[in-house]
This record gives C-alpha cells, structure tokens and sequence, in this order.
C-alpha cells in the first residue's frame, strides 16, 4: 500500500522559464548569414530541465532587404526552438540583441508572461526584467517564479549558460570569440 502524504501546493521551484538567445555570424565567404539559437529551460532553483538549440542559414538574394533577412532568421529560428522544446514554461526572458519590443510582441507572439533583460550601462546598477506582453498578475504562477529567479540570481546568469552550450554544439562560434 503506498504511503498517504499531504501534497503541497505548486510553489515557484516546480515551475520552470525559459530563456532564449540568438547569436549570428557570417560565413566564411561572408555571403551567407548564420543564426545559432538556444533556449534554456531551468526551474524556480536555476536547475536545468531542458536546452534546445538550432541554427538556421539566413534567406539571400536581391528579393531581401537587410532589416527584412534579420527579422525573418529570428523568428523562424525562434519559433523552431518553441516547438522543439518539450517543457511548457510558465514564462520567457530574452536578451536586447533579439530585438525592440513591437517586434517581440507581434513576430514571436508569444501568449505566456514575456521578458526582456535590460543591463544597465551603469556599474553596480543590477540588470532588470522589463515586461513585452503584460507581467503576471499576481495570481499566476508566473508572478512567484519570476520573483523567485530574480531573487536567487537568475536574471541573466542563464544566457552565459546558453553560451557556453552554443560554443560546445557549435565550434564555428569560437572563432568569433
């Protein structure tokens, strides 16, 4: 006979983000624009539950406009990562370099809470989260892990994970270094 316990209430640890970064580099040629993608998903303790990665030639040719190339690459390699990803995270932080807010908000469209990192230029000023869609009300289980992530240290630390994770997959990366 199993043993009766009293099930605690999900707490921010049982839950998990997602952290998402795109680098790019240029081939050797340099005709041809490479994106390399990760996505991180850790829990409310910063534990790793899953890493998914992908990386994606951009479209060339006459018929693209830069601004239209860059836009493109994103969000087709972003959306691959989402549907690779095996975890439903209850939110998802991005770095600066992914893109300004409208872009987020309408190309990724994502329908969780939605994050980006803003570092200051000051020293010592921490960085912090700034919201693409609307922050978690308090009764979501967004708002308590996002909360708890900040509190513990994980407001950036997760993209140099990503990084190192890009830089292991991928070794072309390590020249660019």
């Amino acid at each position: 006979m199993p043993i009766v316990y009293r099930k605690l209430p999900k707490t921010p640890v049982d839950q998990c983000a997602a952290y998402i970064q795109v680098t790019w580099r240029f081939s050797e040629d340099s005709a041809l624009r490479i994106y390399y993608a990760g996505l991180l998903v850790i829990d409310g303790k910063g534990r790793p539950l899953e890493f998914v990665h992908n990386s994606l030639d951009a479209p060339t040719g006459f018929l693209w406009p830069e601004d239209q190339v860059h836009s493109a690459a994103i969000t087709s390699v972003c959306h691959s990562l989402f549907e690779a990803c095996r975890h439903e995270p209850d939110m998802l932080v991005c770095t600066q370099t992914l893109g300004n807010y409208s872009f987020l908000r309408t190309e990724l469209a994502v329908s969780i809470p939605f994050a980006q990192v803003n570092e200051s230029a000051e020293p010592g000023v921490p960085a912090e989260w700034v919201w693409i869609n609307d922050p978690p009300s308090p009764g979501m289980s967004a708002s308590g892990l996002a909360e708890a992530l900040q509190t513990r240290g994980f407001t950036i630390e997760p993209f140099l994970r990503i990084q190192v994770g890009l830089l292991e997959i991928y070794p072309e990366l390590r020249s660019e270094q």
